[in-house]
């Protein structure tokens, strides 16, 4: 019997490092698996959105769409933070731009002028004549919202999971680079790219390419022969690095007593949608978020000890080269994810993260689990006791 395309989706995304292959390219633009995976994934598991530090003040905002579903987080008049429903309850209208921006205790939809206050209270409606309006059944709905060093994620289910359940055990990895630190954040602006979200994950979180599409910019700094695997599950992954050019302010640091440890990287992968690079200078993000099954967008951004001044500086004129090869690439990958008569081939060793991943979505689209995820999260346990 011929296998349907979700059953062969299931057994390659489930598959062990020996045994794993590129999944099949049909779900790379297949309709129905994106909307399986809107579902299974944006819409029922901790999604990153933005830093907390760029959302200090009352009336703070950021506004995006998540799987289509417009959601605003809000710093409340009591400190307090939020992720509401961005659609007014009268007839459907976006009510904050999307982005950041700021607002006073309020929110005015701009169609009706149907207003909220900043923890989605329905407070009234001009010119309503004698029709009443109950204002409990149109409040905005809210969304489970958590903060993490100083990244902010949020859950879009009914009965979201802890958020401390998916990071288990990953907080003992990344101790050494006291991220406690890194107080001031920064965002670039979104890239709108022809692929599918898949491929611009794998293609960021795996290391296999950099020689060959970053030769000039990523491989001069971070070698591909010199990444390696450091420890990952279907919830979170780590890779790491060497860092081996002189990285200016971080050369000094190097020098004395400092470990070792900081002349390398860590990369780490929270699916689905965050993808970090820790230095001992900071933590730079790319976000991933779906625009359809062959559209996604791409938000550069970082914490850091210092705030950044200038958007031109050599340091961002480097990542926008070598996300520019990037992009190159993975939208010349989804042009040959619509051959009828090809497949995707054996995963090599350096590509080990993309199992996690491939696991991770097998878990959430087919309910699987593997016995290595729990080993993994147990061998995490037992690293951060002995940090301890």
């Amino acid at each position: 019997m011929k296998q349907t395309l979700m059953s062969t989706y299931k057994e390659s995304a489930s598959s062990t490092l020996e045994q794993a292959t590129c999944l099949p390219l049909a779900v790379y633009h297949d309709p129905s698996v994106f909307d399986a995976e809107m579902r299974g994934v944006f819409l029922n598991d901790w999604v990153f959105a933005c830093a907390e530090t760029t959302l200090v003040n009352a009336g703070d905002y950021f506004a995006l769409d998540i799987a289509g579903e417009p959601i605003a987080i809000i710093r409340g008049q009591d400190t307090e933070l939020r992720a509401l429903s961005n659609i007014c309850r009268h007839r459907g209208t976006p009510l904050l731009d999307l982005g950041f921006g700021q607002i006073a205790k309020n929110i005015a939809c701009p169609y009706h002028a149907w207003t909220f206050d900043d923890t989605g209270t329905f407070k009234g409606a001009p010119l309503t004549g004698d029709i009443i309006i109950d204002k409990q059944e149109h409040c905005l709905p809210s969304f489970a919202i958590a903060s993490w060093n100083g990244l902010v994620f949020v859950n879009l289910s009914d009965s979201p999971r802890p958020f401390s359940e998916k990071i288990e055990g990953l907080d003992g990895y990344l101790s050494l680079f006291e991220l406690e630190r890194f107080s001031h954040a920064h965002q670039m602006s979104a890239e709108h790219w022809n692929s599918n979200w898949k491929l611009a994950v794998e293609n960021g979180i795996e290391s296999y390419h950099l020689f060959k599409v970053h030769k000039e910019t990523l491989e001069t700094s971070t070698p591909s022969k010199q990444a390696y695997y450091v420890s990952g599950n279907a919830e979170w992954s780590l890779t790491g690095g060497a860092i081996k050019d002189d990285r200016g302010a971080l050369s000094k640091w190097l020098s004395g007593s400092y470990p070792e440890a900081y002349n390398h990287y860590l990369l780490l992968f929270l699916p689905p949608s965050l993808i970090a690079v820790v230095t001992y200078e900071g933590l730079n993000w790319i976000q991933v978020l779906p625009e359809g099954p062959e559209h996604c967008a791409i938000t550069p951004g970082g914490l850091s000890e210092q705030p950044v001044k200038d958007f031109k500086s050599s340091e961002f004129q480097f990542t926008e080269a070598f996300l520019s090869e990037d992009r190159e690439i993975c939208e010349r990958v989804q042009r040959g994810m619509h051959s009828r008569m090809s497949k995707g081939g054996k995963l090599v060793r350096l590509e080990k993260i993309l199992v996690d991943f491939h696991q991770y979505l097998a878990n959430r689209l087919f309910q699987t689990a593997t016995d290595e995820f729990v080993e993994t999260v147990q061998a995490a346990r037992f690293y951060r006791e002995q940090e301890d």
